[in-house]
């Protein structure tokens, strides 16, 4: 399974990745293609900038399926 996580990195404040967690993918192939039809799409214009300018990245990454099951 792979997830979509935000990368922001600031010279002010610590690192920040987030997790989308509403979604997961088969594949990492399906995982970028995923990015690049819904994220340019939703970002407003400061957003999108900053990932023009590689300020803020979307990348894929592997979760290992047991991970997404919730703990009881």
């Amino acid at each position: 399974m792979w997830v979509v996580v935000v990368l922001v990195l600031s010279s002010l404040v610590k690192p920040e990745a987030v997790v989308n967690r509403d979604s997961s993918y088969p594949t990492e192939d399906a995982c970028k293609a995923a990015i690049a039809k819904n994220v340019p799409a939703k970002l407003d214009a400061k957003h999108k900038e900053a990932v023009e300018q590689g300020y803020r990245r979307y990348v894929c990454i592997r979760v290992p399926a047991d991970a997404a099951k919730p703990k009881t």
